[in-house]
């Protein structure tokens, strides 16, 4: 039996978004098993090609996708249309895969307040409904009990990435700065992109230059504080670039920074460390997850601004060994986790079809 399994999450934008990208990769991976076959609903869809059909849609064209799948997978946490498809689909008796990705708690005390509701009723609500509870690591089922959720029917798939993705340092034109800095994410104060312009007034990034691609709410204010700070010079803010752009930047940096108070479990490293990009991240559970695992050491406390400038000149000067680069093909590529979710979505399925032919008799 071939199981039509319908991803559903609030967008769709591969460029812009890494649950996106996250659903990107293994719609790739799973595009030609006999055993499944994909589809996506999304109100907010990239215009391009996508490797499975995707439906630009809401809540009004969730029943008529439920009718036509076998399991639903939600993307994302604290979503509304998440929760009506998965209360939706509970009313249609197809099983629910859930992955909630990261829960980013930042925000005024209003927001703070409504996201704990959020957790306490509709999340709650969420995670009984799931057949399967997907977590990007382990450390997430700590953080889901300190939220007061129960997490079961867990299964652990990490974020992963293209085993195929290289890049060929050598041959691309080095970028400006020594070291040559880069930061590829959307602006956004979790991603503490100020921590690194002021990384770059300390002594031994004198000579750094910051080369930023992504959009968001923060470039202005960052725009000033690279003003207020003297070293507009030195900061290049060059918006949203495709991958074949940002693929170029990449090879042609020194290293690469990520100062992140939260992560789920960040394509961006695991992109940089298999290309043979070294990497400097904050000390946070979702990079720890990830370096721990590959044996790569470039880790700084987290706010620490003198520590992140050492860390980021330390780091330029190294090499990714290709122990490093192993680990990351074996442990995080999509070809090893994506046929661990096929199976889950046909386990689903057959119960589905065992229990209603039981009833039946």
């Amino acid at each position: 039996m071939k199981v039509r399994v319908l991803f559903v999450s609030k967008e769709y934008q591969p460029l812009y978004s890494g649950v996106a990208r996250h659903i990107q990769g293994l719609a790739q991976a799973l595009r030609d098993d006999p055993a499944v076959t994909l589809s996506m609903l999304a109100p907010q869809v990239d215009e391009g090609q996508a490797p499975f059909p995707v439906i630009r849609g809401g809540y009004r064209r969730l029943w008529g996708c439920l009718s036509r799948c076998d399991v639903v997978h939600l993307h994302g946490s604290r979503t509304p249309l998440v929760l009506c498809a998965a209360l939706l689909a509970r009313l249609r008796r197809v099983p629910v895969v859930y992955t909630p990705h990261c829960y980013y708690d930042g925000g005024s005390w209003l927001v703070r307040a409504f996201k704990r509701l959020w957790d306490l009723t509709a999340e709650r609500v969420l995670l009984h409904i799931a057949g399967t509870l997907v977590l990007l690591h382990e450390g997430w089922i700590d953080d889901l009990a300190k939220r007061g959720l129960k997490s079961r029917r867990v299964m652990i798939v990490p974020n992963c990435i293209d085993a195929q993705r290289t890049l060929c340092r050598s041959a691309a034109a080095p970028l400006e700065g020594r070291p040559a800095l880069l930061s590829i994410g959307r602006l956004d104060p979790i991603k503490r992109l100020d921590d690194v312009l002021k990384a770059l007034t300390e002594p031994c990034l004198a000579d750094a230059v910051l080369h930023v691609i992504g959009r968001g709410d923060e470039r202005e204010p960052l725009l000033a504080l690279a003003q207020q700070l003297g070293i507009t010079a030195r900061v290049r803010f060059l918006g949203w670039q495709d991958d074949d752009a940002s693929a170029a930047m990449m090879a042609a940096c020194d290293s690469m920074i990520l100062a992140s108070a939260r992560e789920g479990m960040p394509t961006v490293v695991l992109e940089a460390l298999l290309a043979g990009v070294p990497i400097t991240c904050s000390d946070i559970e979702g990079n720890r997850a990830i370096l721990d695992t590959v044996g790569w050491d470039a880790l700084f406390a987290m706010g620490d601004v003198p520590a992140l400038a050492r860390c980021a000149y330390a780091t330029a000067q190294r090499q990714v060994p290709e122990q490093v680069r192993e680990r990351v093909r074996s442990q995080f590529t999509w070809s090893g986790q994506a046929p661990r979710l096929a199976a889950r979505y046909v386990e689903l399925a057959s119960r589905v079809v065992s229990t209603a032919g039981q009833e039946a008799r």
